[in-house]
């Protein structure tokens, strides 16, 4: 089931022109899911953002944290939840199916979505390096 929410282009923040940088040192796989994954963060932060103050029961539709281009779809995560994500630069949140095993491990299960941690190297290295909050 998807809600429409596409990934689209954003506008160009400072941290993904910074990041845009680091992408011409790897190879085009390595570039498409960074910038994938990028990109779905940066949204998401904006959705949390909007939701402040949201009761910390409360699912927020976000998007799923993969780097797979066609993604659109949307995972339910409360505010707490995505607060644990996000407090290892390395984690993302993404649908089970979306795990990408050569890059990523799985960390955290719930029903609705998993958390997996970037491997050491490059795929560690880019994550933290693109992170929205550092």
């Amino acid at each position: 089931m998807t809600f429409g929410l596409a990934r689209q282009r954003v506008e160009p923040t400072r941290t993904l022109l910074a990041f845009e940088v680091q992408l011409g040192e790897m190879d085009g796989r390595e570039k498409r899911v960074a910038r994938n994954e990028a990109t779905s963060r940066e949204i998401n932060e904006g959705i949390q953002e909007a939701h402040d103050g949201a009761a910390p029961d409360e699912h927020l539709r976000m998007l799923c944290e993969c780097g797979h281009e066609s993604c659109e779809r949307v995972i339910a995560i409360t505010s707490d939840e995505y607060e644990r994500v996000r407090s290892d630069a390395r984690h993302f949140a993404v649908i089970r199916d979306h795990v990408i095993p050569d890059v990523e491990d799985i960390v955290e299960e719930t029903d609705r979505f998993v958390v997996v941690a970037k491997r050491d190297g490059t795929p560690a290295d880019v994550a933290i390096e693109e992170n929205p909050r550092s």
